[in-house]
């Protein structure tokens, strides 16, 4: 391991820190992914460069298993919201400890390799595709509680929309506008009407009387 990449190394994850405390719009699907593909690339060159033994080999699987479940898990930990209607992620308290226990299983495992006989060069190349990992795990579990969707599916992939393809929403039939019911005319109230007929029999009543009883 070289002094340029012990510098690659502390910069790529000096950036996705501050980045990730800082907080930035999820976007598009192939935004998510485009470091996670771009840093598990760049480390699995450094790690095709020169022969790994059988362990070394089994130690970085297990780290690669390991940064996967810890990237998921930091995905459900991240706190994701909405700005101008799109989603926005942004590292908490619980995102950097799931991150910081990444980087000490990582280095649990290369003590493991360094004691049995690996060097710390070798050991040290797994470390910018464990890094890719974890940040990929991340993604994945981003992807889905932000609602994006990969193109082609006919969805939008802004926080909480629907894709505008031309369909009506559902339950509203295309081109109609729903029209209110007209409200029925209220009725006299119970009492008024029965004030209203013992009236109109005491009248009859008394002109029944006015005519016929002299």
């Amino acid at each position: 391991m070289t002094f340029a990449n012990v510098f690659v190394y502390v910069a790529l994850i000096a950036l996705v820190l501050a980045r990730r405390f800082r907080g930035h719009p999820i976007g598009t699907v192939k935004r998510l992914f485009a470091l996670p593909a771009v840093v598990t690339i760049i480390g699995f060159e450094d790690l095709s460069h020169g022969k790994l033994k059988p362990f070394a080999v089994t130690l970085i699987v297990i780290g690669a298993v390991v940064s996967l479940g810890l990237g998921s898990l930091r995905g459900r930990a991240d706190k994701v919201s909405e700005r101008d209607g799109s989603a926005y992620v942004r590292w908490g308290a619980a995102s950097l400890i799931l991150f910081c226990v990444n980087i000490a299983a990582k280095l649990v495992l290369d003590l493991i390799g360094v004691a049995a006989g690996e060097t710390f060069s070798a050991a040290g190349k797994s470390l910018i595709f464990t890094l890719g990992l974890t940040l990929a795990g991340e993604a994945v579990v981003l992807s889905i509680r932000s609602g994006a969707t990969w193109p082609g599916t006919g969805r939008s992939e802004a926080f909480g929309q629907p894709g505008r393809t031309g369909d009506a929403p559902v339950g509203r039939a295309p081109g109609r506008v729903p029209v209110p019911m007209p409200r029925q005319q209220a009725g006299p109230r119970s009492d008024d009407a029965g004030r209203y007929s013992r009236r109109h029999h005491e009248h009859h009543h008394h002109d029944h009387h006015g005519r016929y009883g002299d």
